[in-house]
């Protein structure tokens, strides 16, 4: 006979101890095999295009591609323009803390899609590149490779070529620089802001709350140059109010349109939208700045142009920013 501890391999199939373990494994492979087919047969019989570009929705994109449109076509005059000052710019720059400011302010002018993806590019190919050492020859290259480019991509391959070339620690340099300085372009919104300007006033005069109030001024902020609100609004929040008697709220709305006609220059439009700020509280200056943040680039109408037409305002409610009498004070001044 045979020991009992030596296994005997010609043991049945049916006495086997896997065979109790192996039968479940198998059964769900099983359901999971048909599951599978079945799903298949439903998608080639039922799904349509459509369903699937649903899906292809709810994958991850690159960032690049979640980014606004850059519009290249609508914006090239604009962009070659720019382009043209750079060249001036460095040509005249004597320093290169000058040829990054001039930098600076190219990329404020710039479309901010076309930025972004330019200076990614950049980032990425700048090891493969031979330093340029002369500017100027970089700055004239872009102006002449824009001036060519007819699409996006080529303008986005213009801006990062040109950027590519620059060192990155001057390149991140002039990005700050361009934040905290940026430029606009106010002979080309000169006309727009000044509509905007008269939106505001009528607003403002039929303004009856605080939120109102607050609407109202962050409704004209969406609707400025960005880089023109960014460093107004930085300036009036570090500044003493402004020399000038207390006005009303509707009186101060007028003269910000008044100023706004006379500015020729963006200097000038900068002093007209900062002297306005500077003037209003600043717990309200802050929300209306939010409000301009959160909003900007939606389109959406001035709070008095979707108020009932022959709904009348209080009396002296002015720009509704939290004060009974028609006046302002600036907080903690």
């Amino acid at each position: 006979g045979k020991s009992r501890d030596q296994p005997d391999l010609r043991m049945s199939s049916s006495s086997s101890p896997y065979r109790p373990r192996l039968l479940p494994v198998l059964a769900v492979v099983c359901l999971g095999a048909a599951a599978v087919l079945s799903i298949i047969g439903v998608y080639r019989t039922s799904i349509r295009p459509a369903a699937l570009l649903a899906l292809a929705d709810l994958q991850p994109k690159k960032a690049e591609e979640s980014l606004k449109p850059i519009d290249f076509r609508v914006h090239k005059a604009a962009i070659e323009d720019d382009a043209k000052e750079f060249s001036a710019c460095v040509q005249a720059a004597s320093t290169v803390d000058e040829g990054v400011w001039c930098l600076g302010q190219l990329l404020s002018l710039l479309p901010r899609p076309l930025e972004q993806r330019a200076l990614e590019v950049a980032h990425e190919v700048y090891p493969s590149k031979e330093p340029v050492d002369d500017p100027k020859l970089l700055a004239m290259h872009l102006e002449s490779c824009l001036a060519a480019a007819q699409e996006r991509d080529g303008g986005i391959f213009c801006v990062a070529e040109f950027l590519a070339h620059v060192p990155p620690a001057a390149l991140e340099k002039a990005v700050t620089m361009g934040e905290e300085h940026p430029a606009f372009d106010w002979d080309f919104e000169h006309e727009v802001a000044l509509q905007e300007a008269e939106k505001f006033e009528g607003c403002a005069a039929d303004a009856e709350s605080v939120e109102d109030g607050v609407t109202c001024l962050g409704q004209l902020l969406t609707e400025l140059p960005e880089a023109m609100v960014e460093r107004s609004v930085h300036v009036a929040m570090e500044v003493p109010a402004p020399m000038a008697p207390e006005e009303t709220t509707a009186v101060l709305a007028k003269d910000f349109g008044v100023c706004l006609k006379l500015a020729t220059a963006r200097d000038a439009a900068m002093y007209c939208l900062t002297h306005l700020l500077a003037r209003l509280p600043a717990e309200q200056l802050h929300e209306a700045y939010a409000y301009e943040t959160e909003h900007r680039g939606k389109g959406e109408p001035f709070l008095s142009e979707v108020q009932e037409e022959d709904k009348e305002p209080e009396h002296g409610a002015g720009l509704g920013l939290g004060i009974e009498k028609p006046k302002l004070h600036r907080a903690g001044k």
